[in-house]
């Protein structure tokens, strides 16, 4: 296996890493507790949050753009490499 084709197959593994971490990022969520004032009374209502939208979004965007250059290092590397083996002669 060449270089540049190990190269790729690493870049297409680290893509899919960050596409994965970066949905489960964004699909954190948190419920949070928060007040609202009726006629001077502090009511409690739950209202829920997503704190890492922005980090999971930037993951999957991240890991979209290594897989694409995997891609094309994989579309423009393709080199044969041959091997000759010669066979010496016994007399």
């Amino acid at each position: 296996m060449s270089q540049d084709k190990t190269m790729s197959i690493m870049l297409f593994v680290l893509g899919l890493f960050l596409i994965a971490i970066g949905i489960g990022i964004a699909t954190i969520r948190e419920t949070v507790i928060r007040y609202r004032d009726y006629y001077g009374f502090n009511v409690p209502y739950a209202v829920t949050i997503h704190p890492y939208d922005s980090a999971g979004v930037f993951l999957v965007i991240i890991g979209l753009i290594v897989l694409g250059v995997a891609f094309i290092k994989t579309r423009t590397s393709k080199k044969t490499v041959s091997m000759t083996m010669e066979i010496p002669k016994t007399d």
